[in-house]
């Protein structure tokens, strides 16, 4: 009487498994490794995460250069009032109310007085990377973006 067939056990090769073979005597041995187009996704998915990252920077640190513009001209606007309460008049010169233009290297900052210099517009131009973006303040007002520069950025 023959034993009915046992269901095979771990480590045991399925009757549609092709059969190893030992490379030394010229038999095949499969080998288990990437395809070409493995490869190719996966370096396709790195670039695209790697340009995402690189533009989320560069809009970051873009916003970070706003926030420079902004505290440039909110710091104008404060010396500007502190100038403005001692002599009753407002000053294009930077050098007079003591403010320090190279702590922003991203905006340069000029001053246009209105009304006998009792009013005017501080702006801030970007230089370097920042090339094209301006931004105003008047006295009593909040730095407003220029509307072409924010289509630049």
């Amino acid at each position: 009487m023959n034993p009915a067939p046992r269901p095979p056990g771990p480590g045991a090769r399925s009757p549609e498994s092709p059969p190893v073979r030992n490379a030394g005597s010229g038999n095949v041995e499969r080998h288990r490794g990437f395809t070409l187009i493995e490869l190719a996704i996966t370096l396709l998915i790195i670039g695209l995460l790697a340009s995402l990252a690189v533009y989320t920077y560069s809009k970051l640190a873009n916003k970070a250069r706003f926030t420079q513009a902004k505290t440039v001209l909110k710091h104008l606007q404060k010396t500007e009032t502190v100038y403005f309460s001692e002599n009753d008049r407002y000053t294009d010169n930077v050098a007079l109310i003591d403010f320090d233009p190279v702590k922003y290297p991203y905006y340069e900052v000029s001053i246009t007085l209105s009304d006998n210099a009792t009013k005017y517009i501080g702006t801030a131009t970007g230089v370097g990377a920042m090339k094209g973006d301006l931004w105003t303040i008047t006295r009593d007002g909040e730095p407003e973006q220029d509307n072409t520069a924010k289509t630049l950025f």
